[in-house]
Parts: C-alpha cells; sequence; structure tokens
C-alpha cells in the first residue's frame, strides 16, 4: 500500500544489507507499510509500530477469523470519494489523526487500509482522495484496490507467522537490541520532513534513537537522506554509508518522475561504544 517514506522501491537493496549482518531475525522498529519486511526474506522476524491504526491492520489480517470478516467488507465498499472523506472527517480527524474512536478492531482496519489505498502519496494524514486517470487501460487506484483484495491471504499468512508489536521506537530497541542475532532495521521519519507523520519525531528523537543503534550490541540498518545533523550523529567510523537513487514516491508529474538520492546506513561490526 502507498505509505509516506515507503521503501518498496528499496526493499530489495535494504535487504542485502540486512542479511549481510549475518542475523537471523529481522527488527523492523519503524514497520510503516511493511514494505521492507514482506521483502526481505527473513523467517523470524518482528514487525513494530507506533501507529496503533496499522498494527491493529496487521492484527487482523493475521488472525483467519478476522481477515475474511475485513475481506469481505472491503470487497463491499466500493472506490467512493464520499466515504474516503466521511472516514477522514468522522473517525481520523476526530480521533487525532488516528482511527481511535472506532472500537471495532475489524472496522478499524477496513477504515485504515482504506484511506491508505486511496490517499494521494499514502499520506494519511494529509493527502485528499485520488484517483488517477492517466491510463488507458484502469483507474490506478481502484486497480491497486483490487490487487490488494486478492493478495490479502497470502499477506495474512506472512503475519501470522510474524510477531506484531505497537511500540515507541525506544521500546523495541530496549527489547530487541540486547540480542546480537537480531538486526535492527530502522526508517524514521526523516529529517527536515517530520511534519508528514501523524506523531511528532524532532531533533531529539534523532539524536536518541542515533545513541541506542549505536550502543545497541544488536547490528542496525538506517535508512536516511543526507543531512548536516544525520552525518554528524551517523559517522563514517561507525557507520557504512551506501548512496541509493530512487523515484519519489510523491509526484503528481507522469512520465520521467524526480529522482531523489537516499542512503542506507549498515553499522559497521564491533562498532558499539
Amino acid at each position: 500500500m502507498p505509505y509516506i517514506g515507503g521503501k518498496h522501491r528499496m526493499a530489495r537493496e535494504i535487504a542485502k544489507r540486512l542479511h549481510s549482518t549475518g542475523a537471523d531475525t529481522l527488527v523492523d522498529v519503524f514497520g510503516g507499510s511493511a514494505a521492507v519486511i514482506l521483502n526481505a526474506g527473513f523467517r523470524k522476524r518482528v514487525y513494530n509500530d507506533a501507529n496503533a491504526d496499522l498494527a491493529c491492520l496487521f492484527r487482523c489480517m493475521a488472525d483467519p477469523v478476522l481477515r475474511a470478516d475485513l475481506l469481505q467488507r472491503l470487497s463491499w465498499t466500493p472506490v467512493c470519494r464520499r466515504i474516503f472523506t466521511d472516514d477522514y472527517a468522522i473517525y481520523y480527524l476526530r480521533g487525532g489523526f488516528s482511527f481511535t474512536l472506532i472500537t471495532d478492531p475489524v472496522e478499524r482496519a477496513r477504515a485504515t487500509l482504506y484511506r491508505q489505498l486511496l490517499s494521494w502519496g499514502g499520506k494519511g494524514r494529509s493527502g485528499g482522495f485520488s484517483a488517477g486517470t492517466g491510463d488507458r487501460k484502469a483507474i490506478k487506484e481502484v486497480l491497486r484496490y483490487q490487487n490488494v483484495l486478492k493478495k490479502l491471504d497470502e499477506i495474512g499468512e506472512f503475519f501470522r507467522g510474524t510477531c506484531i508489536e505497537n511500540l515507541d521506537y525506544q521500546d523495541a530497541i530496549r527489547i530487541y537490541g540486547p540480542k546480537t542475532n537480531c538486526v535492527l532495521f530502522c526508517d524514521p521519519p526523516y529529517d527536515g520532513v517530520q511534519q508528514y507523520y501523524s506523531k511528532a519525531f524532532g531533533r531529539a528523537d534523532h539524536v536518541f534513537l542515533a545513541h541506542l543503534l549505536t550502543i545497541a550490541p544488536a547490528p542496525a540498518v538506517c535508512t536516511y537522506y543526507d543531512t548536516p545533523l544525520i552525518r554528524e550523529l551517523y559517522p563514517c567510523d561507525i557507520w557504512n554509508w551506501e548512496n541509493i537513487v530512487v523515484t519519489k514516491n510523491s509526484q503528481l508529474r507522469q512520465g520521467n518522475k524526480v529522482k531523489t538520492e537516499e542512503y542506507i546506513l549498515t553499522k559497521r561490526l564491533n562498532s558499539t561504544i
């Protein structure tokens, strides 16, 4: 599903760095859309995100009974601007950019997935309803919606074999960071673009995250833009920097979309302090 800062275009490159650490368990600290964990090829895996809506979604998908109910509700919900905006106004805004007002977990999962699939650029918080008509054969969002429904059982079975956490990043690293057979993957809100996310993530969080990852016995891999702050927090004597050129996720332009450089940072062996 589209998600702000989603890593589906980088997932395979990230997976190579994760496996190069020798760890047998992947801990996705900022799991988001699950693009990395779904494509990383780890048999032992932990999905974590502080967003309770996402945790609810993947828990419902993992439970066969709840998944069947979720699939039925989604199958009977058309791609519709009115449904999208009503969900947004009634539940999402009133719940403080969360579907916490929905007490039924399956309905909460339906609203979460519906919003992510149909919001422009995957900006669940600020993205409006999107229905692209540029393709001659199909409306992109309708086709994506239908394809996700076809894959719901397969992805649900994947999450049945995954530990699903709903922790803040500090707690996730505190629990799994001491385990040297785990690799911590962190794709936090990037320095300078934190405003797109539902939870605040400021300079102090970047500093604390870098500190926790550096002192943790577990290997770690991060993704970031190259900024002066990140260069200072992840020095090259402790972290290996590799740049990857990718297409920006949120682009209105058709054809040749804007490319951007992102960096994969891998903690060097025996570099904990």
